[in-house]
This record gives C-alpha cells, structure tokens and sequence, in this order.
C-alpha cells in the first residue's frame, strides 16, 4: 500500500496588522507658545516672550480642562518665554546702570577749563 502525500505546509500567519493609537490632537495654543519661544533666539526677546508666557499660560490650562497633546510644549515656551523676559529686563537695568556710572564719573571728574587768555 502506498502511503497518502504528507499535508500541505500550513499557510503562514498574517502579518500581526499594527494597532492605530487614537492620537490626540496638539493645543494650538501650546504651538503658538513654542512657536513664540524659538523666535526669542532669534530676536523679539520681549515681545516673543510675553506672547509665549501669555499662551503657554492658556494652553496648559485647556490642555488640563480637554486632555489634549501639547503639555510640554506649552512648558517649554512658558520656561524660554520667562528666561526672555528676564534677560531682557537684565539688559535694561545694565543700560540704565550703564548711564548712571558715565554720568557719575563725568560729575565727580570734572576737569578745569582753561580760563580765556586775552591776546595782545
């Protein structure tokens, strides 16, 4: 008797499909605080950084209230936003203190002027 053919090889397993994660949508306003926080190395100093404080301020706090994606970002515009403004208000008082110090010692080194000679 002969023997029946061995089964066919067993068809391989699909591939495992990836699991979808639901993301969650990022804060407009955490983008704008960030967003507003990197233009502060570029050059707006205090303006950026009032604006990133200000949205980083009402991102966190939506993102509290809705769940939404975007803490951190908020975090880092409210961190480089107030570190802007400091620097800023920084260079403002050397400015004055600046002044303060030329017009003190123009005061307290003041030399003689040369009294006007008569010319025969």
């Amino acid at each position: 008797m002969e023997k029946p053919p061995p089964p066919p090889p067993a068809p391989l397993a699909a591939a495992p499909a990836y699991a979808t994660q639901a993301s969650r949508p990022y804060n407009p306003w955490a983008l704008v605080s960030v967003s507003f926080a990197a233009s502060t190395v570029i050059g707006t100093w205090c303006f950026g950084g009032l604006i990133a404080v200000i949205t980083g301020h009402v991102a966190r706090h939506q993102i509290k209230r809705t769940g939404e994606a975007g803490a951190n970002l908020a975090l880092v515009g409210l961190i480089v936003g107030y570190v802007a403004i400091g620097l800023f208000l920084l260079f403002i008082v050397a400015y004055i203190a600046f002044f303060v110090f030329v017009f003190a010692f123009a005061a307290t080194h003041a030399t003689a002027t040369p009294s006007p000679t008569s010319v025969p």
